[in-house]
């Protein structure tokens, strides 16, 4: 087969997708409801359509065919009311029923936290407030909410073996500048991201003294362990903000401290003594816990590591006399789809976005499952209201299928040809170019995507022009 193959990067930005399951019958069925949903949408179409077929179907004529269509659309990913779906996974979470007013709520989630300490259980995300029934209906003393935490086991075996070099103390942190590498995957990628950040300062004469750590539980569970951690360290306002890393401000704030020496496999016990010492001097925790390295395990032994561990707190006296409707109870959660917005800010905006999502949901016929919910994405007590981060959203029916998302393509590398013919024969040029890559030492690293030029088939077997394009690396 005499075929040109292309090396390009390529941004697609924004896409609306959609997958299903059937035959090519529907092929034009399903471009005209993405069509549809794009016109709902106040979306501009601003590339061809294209398609992805499950590379598990040799026979793309089959009646029971997986395949992705999309259209890309103009850049609105970034719009702060824009609707998201995504699968939850299943999840155990400890819940609560209360009755009575939102000012309550605080308190609420104290008495579950503290419910959770006392059980050896460690919540691992921020709260989610579950409304079942509306404050416009109904008076402030019989408004319902659901509290929940999303929690794993956790115990302590014996506190007294992690002996601390430094007691626990409230300290000031002052306003300074750090230099942050995300990372979404692994817990072990830690070292390796530690080694990139250290080689990045080197280039820039930067001095390191300490390397920063903090985790955080990826809110759409996508990644990996559905873990996300930021490497950092301190910068003055010489250096710039480049490509991977960001600079952030962090401004002055209070935390709890301790120094620890030894190995990072007790930094779990630590944590938890200082959520006890939290919680018996009437602090409230307001964000996940800061390692920050102060030796490297590549220059001293595991029972020399030094860690400080700081807890960002406000002082906090919850109300321990609220009565629950329903006892505090573990449960657990199935998985679900739920449809959101998220918002980041002050809550002023949590009844315009709640009337944007029923509208968005009316417009494009989708069932829902449940009560709208406000699902927090870092602490909802920030000290700073323009940071804090939630979502407004609501479970869909279980039965939903053929949803449509929009998604962020970022630039990538792919390996690109022509394919003029049917659609009934592009698997010999899917074939033909992954071959191509795997013979000119590069990686495919997802399944070729399929870019009508002209015209979408109306049939498996009209003729058409179609740019194959195949994401790779270089090995």
């Amino acid at each position: 087969m005499d075929k040109e193959v292309n090396i390009k990067d390529i941004d697609m930005g924004s896409v609306v997708t959609l997958k299903h399951k059937g035959s090519f019958r529907e092929f034009n069925l399903i471009y005209g409801q993405i069509n549809k949903w794009i016109e709902n949408n106040d979306f501009k179409i601003i590339g061809n359509h294209y398609s992805r077929f499950d590379p598990s179907y040799k026979d793309l004529s089959a009646n029971n065919l997986v395949f992705q269509l999309g259209i890309p659309v103009s850049d609105r990913i970034q719009d702060e009311n824009l609707v998201r779906i995504v699968e939850v996974p299943e999840r155990d979470v400890i819940s609560a029923l209360y009755k009575g007013p939102y000012f309550n709520l605080p308190s609420v989630h104290g008495l579950l936290e503290d419910y959770a300490r006392k059980h050896d259980l460690a919540p691992f995300d921020s709260p989610t407030e579950i409304y079942l029934n509306d404050p416009f209906e109904v008076n402030s003393n019989e408004l319902l909410t659901e509290v929940q935490f999303t929690v794993s086991d956790f115990k302590v075996e014996d506190k007294n073996k992690v002996p601390l070099e430094k007691n626990i103390e409230k300290k000031i942190i002052k306003k300074h500048k750090m230099a942050i590498m995300e990372h979404y995957g692994f817990i072990e990628d830690v070292y390796k991201v530690r080694l990139d950040l250290v080689k990045w300062a080197e280039k820039r004469n930067i001095n390191v003294e300490a390397i920063y750590f903090k985790h955080y539980y990826n809110p759409d569970g996508a990644s990996p362990r559905g873990m996300v951690f930021e490497i950092g360290l301190p910068v003055d306002d010489t250096v710039k903000e480049e490509e991977n890393m960001k600079i952030v401000e962090i401004p002055e704030h209070e935390v709890l401290s301790t120094i620890y020496k030894g190995p990072y496999t007790n930094i779990p016990n630590v944590t938890r003594m200082m959520v006890d010492y939290a919680f018996e001097n009437e602090l409230e925790i307001i964000d996940f816990a800061e390692e920050i390295y102060l030796n490297s395990i590549f220059d001293v032994s595991c029972d020399d590591l030094l860690t400080e561990v700081r807890m960002q707190v406000i002082d906090f006296k919850f109300d321990k006399n609220i009565q629950f409707e329903k006892k505090i109870e573990r449960k657990t959660i199935p998985k679900c789809q739920i449809a959101s917005i998220r918002q980041k800010g002050s809550f002023e905006k949590i009844t315009k976005l709640k009337a944007d999502l029923f509208d968005w949901i009316e417009k494009n016929n989708i069932k829902t499952s449940g009560d709208h919910f406000l699902r927090f994405l870092n602490h909802p007590r920030s000290l700073f209201p323009e940071n804090i981060y939630y979502e407004v959203g609501i479970p869909l029916d279980r039965n939903v299928k053929d949803v449509i998302k929009v998604i962020n393509f970022p630039r990538h590398k792919i390996m690109s040809m022509t394919h003029e013919g049917s659609i009934s024969t592009l698997n010999n040029s899917h074939d033909f170019i992954i071959n191509y890559a795997k013979e000119n030492e590069f990686i495919p690293i997802d399944i070729p995507v399929n870019l009508f030029v002209e015209s979408v088939p109306k049939n498996i077997d009209e003729e058409v022009l179609i740019e194959v394009g195949l994401p790779v690396k270089k090995i």
